[in-house]
């Protein structure tokens, strides 16, 4: 099966994300931050992380633009102002975006889809980019740290929490340790995954208005 897998650089030292990938044979970074800089780790800035990669033969390239959570078009847009992930899946830069990815894979190149927060339920890698791929039959895999968690079970075990609390969990720990039962599987097919996706794009989608604002 063909596979892709997610990372995020959080805090960490360039030498530790270098560990990281190089545990599952990552050739190839693709960036999908709107904004590929910190103010606060600076070795994740795109020249210096590219300058880095690059010493180390791992492809980079910038696709954020494609693949980012950053749009300002109010069609896109929910009536609260977040970006709404089921249009942008619809949009030519989005598919352009997923197109060069998929080409990737078919080439053989081990990619990770690289964002900013560690923890990928936190971030649009998860419940955008990842998901779609996901639903295209692709083998999603997320890096945390020195642990990989399947797209499949993560969202499994979100729906399990979904069922049992009637909210979303964004703490990653706690979901993991989630146990299924022998009919869990069963019961969890009948919430509709969607809605559990549209949950977590409320929560972590990107607010144009909003950011106006902290801006100002």
């Amino acid at each position: 099966m063909n596979q892709i897998f997610t990372i995020g650089h959080s805090t960490d030292t360039i030498e530790r994300f270098i560990e990281y990938l190089e545990c599952y044979q990552i050739d190839t970074i693709v960036d999908v931050r709107s904004v590929p800089y910190s103010r606060f780790v600076g070795q994740f800035n795109q020249e210096q992380l590219s300058i880095f990669l690059k010493k180390k033969n791992i492809i980079y390239i910038p696709m954020g633009n494609n693949l980012g959570a950053r749009y300002e078009e109010k069609e896109l847009l929910f009536e609260e102002g977040k970006v709404d992930f089921s249009k942008v899946v619809t949009t030519k830069r989005f598919q352009e975006g997923i197109d060069r990815v998929e080409s990737g894979i078919k080439k053989n190149y081990k990619i990770a889809l690289m964002c900013s927060e560690k923890n990928p339920i936190e971030c649009h890698r998860f419940s955008l980019v990842a998901n779609y791929l996901h639903k295209r039959g692709y083998l999603v895999n997320h890096i945390v740290g020195k642990d990989i968690f399947e797209h499949k079970l993560l969202e499994n075990k979100l729906l399990l929490y979904y069922k049992k609390h009637h909210r979303i969990s964004m703490d990653i720990g706690k979901i993991i340790k989630l146990h299924f039962m022998q009919n869990t599987l069963f019961n969890i097919d009948n919430i509709d995954e969607n809605i559990l996706y549209i949950k977590l794009n409320r929560l972590v989608g990107y607010n144009p208005i909003e950011a106006k604002k902290r801006m100002a």
